[in-house]
């Protein structure tokens, strides 16, 4: 038997979730702006040093007739090499923050365990495979967006292996895929409707992390009874 999901205790707890943790949410998010902050002014004063002593005093002028063109590219492939791994490892902290409240553990904060690698590469598997289904014609694509939607949580949750963590998702969400749209839509619009600020923007994001959380943790109790130890229950 199905179980019944209402979209307005959804959104009721992920609310609940943000309100009760609150301190912890502002904090994360507090310490990924420092962090992001830091790295691109440390980014511009080395920058700036550098040029100084190799450009404009003409250290080594001789030999590296091109270092201003080199070392501006080199620094700008290094930051965005970076900028880029704190854009796909940021988004993973929330997700793996979000199970933690809905399952009532303690809040992991910016704690990296293994399986965030595992996550990012799910995420990779899961977005070239629906990109490639949309171009086919879209309903395909919004199809396997929500077949496939708790994959990631699945491995944050359980760890295991890419496939069993798609197949988990794949049974999970059978018979509610109407459903899961329309909270995707609902959740795109709270996004952006509390996105006016920085700050809205990052507890928009919080809240609707806390929503996935809430529907997967409901979800997945069925797929997981014949487990012997749940993670949900460590």
């Amino acid at each position: 038997m199905k179980k019944k999901l209402s979209v307005r205790e959804l959104f009721h707890s992920g609310w609940t979730s943000f309100g009760e943790n609150i301190t912890h949410w502002l904090f994360l998010c507090g310490m990924q702006i420092f962090a992001a902050c830091g790295f691109l002014l440390c980014c511009a004063i080395v920058l700036a040093f550098l040029h100084y002593f190799f450009v404009d005093l003409c250290l080594f002028d001789c030999l590296l007739k091109d270092y201003s063109g080199l070392f501006t590219s080199s620094m700008v492939g290094v930051a965005s090499a970076v900028g880029t791994f704190c854009w796909i490892l940021f988004p993973i902290m929330y997700e793996q923050n979000a199970l933690d409240c809905v399952f009532h553990r303690k809040m992991s904060g910016f704690d990296i365990n293994n399986r965030f690698f595992s996550y990012a590469l799910a995420t990779f598997f899961y977005w070239i495979l629906v990109a490639s289904a949309g171009l086919l014609f879209i309903l395909p694509g919004l199809f396997l967006a929500q077949r496939w939607r708790f994959a990631g949580l699945y491995l944050l949750d359980h760890g295991g292996n890419i496939r069993k963590a798609f197949r988990a998702s794949w049974v999970m969400t059978r018979g509610y895929i109407w459903f899961l749209m329309g909270v995707s839509m609902l959740q795109w619009l709270f996004f952006m409707f509390f996105g006016a600020t920085g700050l809205l923007l990052l507890v928009a994001f919080a809240i609707n992390r806390l929503i996935d959380a809430h529907i997967y943790k409901i979800l997945h109790m069925e797929f997981d009874k014949n487990l012997v130890v749940c993670a949900c229950e460590a």
